[in-house]
């Protein structure tokens, strides 16, 4: 149980929801109680009271309302025992309804506040988390496990509360009607508790296993549907719908082997509270018929109305245990995603926001690896502000990697980067990263209209900079010939608009932040000729006046950089301008001509 620990911190921030619930609980039972006592006065009115002793608590209340009976009539006894068990359920339902409106809030609000913790570490993780990660599998434990978590451990927050209220308050009550018989039943009790808790243990580890493989179901549901145009354009559908069936006949073995095992906990609970209840009938009736302890009939059948009732909350606390043990086993995968560590910390909380960039960026002795692979090897580069600066190399030799720890997706393994002489790591990251812009080679756009994509985290959209950034960008020269121009829908992932639409809304969209620096990732090698004329024509615009690092690999994009680094397995191969490093007849010249590219 120690992933419960993940669930403590939400709950204590409904203390007082938790104070008032286990108050009204108490409260509850203590009335529960009485009601269920009521039955004694109705048996002797009915059948006249016996006591054959006084001293004890039961023979002062059985000798305190047998005078009250003969004083009033049995008649006007028996109407006042009726109107005092109508008044008592009135109470005890009311008091129960208040119990749960004060639980609502604590069951929604704790769930509510884990989604937004899972929500919030997903979005802090770094880039390597998610390349690492199956989409399906994070899916998974972000909806099904979270609504198992919230079903099966928040959900039965209220009976681990008010069950064990109850229990208590009700052996309390039998230790007062007879401590004999109360300790001969608590001697059943250890039993059952170590049966129950060895199916509850069986059953996390089977709802675990049950939760992994839906993870890997989805998984190849989310492949499926990412890369359907694939499946069908190979004729693969039969391959893919195998995978399916053999994970999803694993999953259904699980499940099956999980609900089955769920379904044994309530069967047993009932035989084992059934089997006590029978031993305590045998041994009660004894001692009432010996007569030996004080015991009177009627008092003995209260005492068993009020054991039967300890049965149901027993129960229902076994099979919140159950419930809980099965949902130990989505948080633990959830607790598996809360406690992945973030490479990438915040700066100290007292840290100055970077107000403006002034002098240069410098990469000093940076290396960076992926798990034991070395990207970056001791790279020393200095970029001036106002300088555009190009990235050129074969795949794999860094450049993106490189644009990854300027943004701070990851930070450098060994070195560091300075900003103004600042060590990045010193400067808050949303403070850094509103003076950057970035644009990738996957322009990703989000439901929407063009309007919200270009002015992404503005509640309020300045007008003025919503119009220069779509006019930089050249997204008014396509968006005015639409009937809701700038309005217009997007679709899902910006599906309606073409390639070249979609890299000049991504464009406009850092340009709307007047980024002091701009990071352009292959910004223009996924489009067709055309489409990237029109967005290369759109950056040269963008780079005036800025500091720009441009990641390509086609070098007719780069001819016109300030300076061009060459990229070779993390070092640096070569670094000029293009006509400098075209007469070295180097890497870079070999590069040129293998593309055809003339000066």
């Amino acid at each position: 149980m120690k992933s419960l620990s993940v669930l403590f911190p939400l709950f204590r921030d409904y203390r007082l929801n938790l104070a008032s619930n286990a108050s009204l609980n108490a409260l509850g039972a203590i009335l529960s109680l009485f009601s269920f006592l009521s039955v004694v006065p109705f048996l002797r009115i009915l059948f006249g009271g016996v006591t054959t002793h006084a001293d004890d608590i039961p023979g002062r209340i059985g000798e305190w309302f047998d005078n009250y009976v003969v004083g009033v009539g049995t008649t006007h006894a028996l109407l006042m025992v009726c109107i005092s068990v109508v008044v008592l359920a009135v109470l005890k339902n009311l008091v129960s309804y208040l119990a749960m409106y004060s639980l609502a809030t604590i069951r929604t609000g704790v769930s509510r506040d884990l989604r937004n913790n899972m929500y919030k570490r997903v979005l802090g993780q770094t880039m390597g988390w998610f390349t690492n990660s199956r989409k399906g599998d994070v899916l998974s434990r972000l909806t099904v496990d979270l609504n198992e978590v919230e079903v099966s451990i928040v959900g039965s927050v209220e009976v681990m509360f008010k069950s064990p209220l109850i229990v208590f308050i009700s052996i309390a009550a039998l230790f007062a009607l007879s401590w004999e018989l109360t300790i001969f039943a608590l001697v059943f009790l250890p039993v059952s508790g170590v049966l129950i808790s060895r199916i509850a243990k069986k059953l996390k580890h089977s709802a675990l296993k049950g939760k992994e493989e839906l993870g890997s179901l989805v998984n190849i549901l989310e492949e499926t549907l990412s890369g359907v145009r694939i499946i069908k354009a190979f004729g693969v559908e039969g391959v893919f719908t195998k995978r399916f069936s053999k994970r999803n006949e694993s999953h259904f073995q699980a499940v099956r082997k999980m609900y089955r095992r769920e379904y044994l906990s309530s069967p047993v609970s009932e035989v084992i509270s059934l089997t006590v209840m029978a031993i305590l009938l045998g041994y009660g009736g004894h001692i009432v018929l010996d007569g030996t302890t004080g015991l009177t009939g009627d008092w003995f059948i209260g005492y068993l109305v009020v054991f039967s009732q300890i049965i149901p909350p027993a129960r229902a606390f076994s099979d919140g245990w159950f419930r809980i043990n099965k949902g130990v086993a989505s948080l633990d995968r959830l607790e598996e995603m809360l406690e992945t560590s973030n490479s990438v910390p915040e700066a100290p909380a007292n840290a100055k926001p970077l107000e403006d960039f002034r002098t240069a960026i410098s990469f000093k002795n940076v290396s960076y690896s992926y798990g034991d692979q070395k990207v970056i090897s001791s790279l020393s580069l200095n970029i001036k502000k106002g300088e555009v600066v190009a990235l050129v190399g074969a795949s794999g030799s860094g450049k993106t990697t490189l644009s990854n720890l300027l943004i701070r997706f990851d930070d450098p393994t060994d070195g560091s980067i300075e900003v103004d002489g600042r060590d990045l790591r010193s400067i808050p990251i949303a403070s850094w990263r509103d003076k950057l812009g970035v644009v990738t080679q996957e322009s990703i756009l989000f439901h929407g209209t063009i309007t919200s994509n270009i002015s992404i985290g503005d509640e309020e959209v300045d007008e003025k900079k919503l119009q220069s950034a779509a006019e930089d960008a050249q997204v008014l020269e396509f968006a005015s010939k639409m009937p809701d121009g700038l309005q217009t829908a997007v679709g899902d992932g910006g599906g309606k608009l073409s390639g070249g639409q979609r890299q000049r809304v991504a464009l406009a969209r850092a340009l709307y932040r007047d980024p002091s620096i701009l990071v352009l990732d292959e910004a223009t090698s996924a489009l067709d000729a055309e489409s990237e004329h029109a967005v290369q024509t759109a950056l040269d615009a963008a780079m005036e006046n800025r500091t720009v690092l441009v990641i390509a690999h086609r070098l007719s994009t780069v001819s016109k950089a300030d300076r061009i680094i060459l990229l070779s397995e993390g070092k640096i191969l070569e670094e000029g301008t293009h006509d400098e490093l075209i007469s070295k007849n180097g890497s870079y010249s070999k590069l040129v001509s293998l593309q055809s590219f003339t000066s």
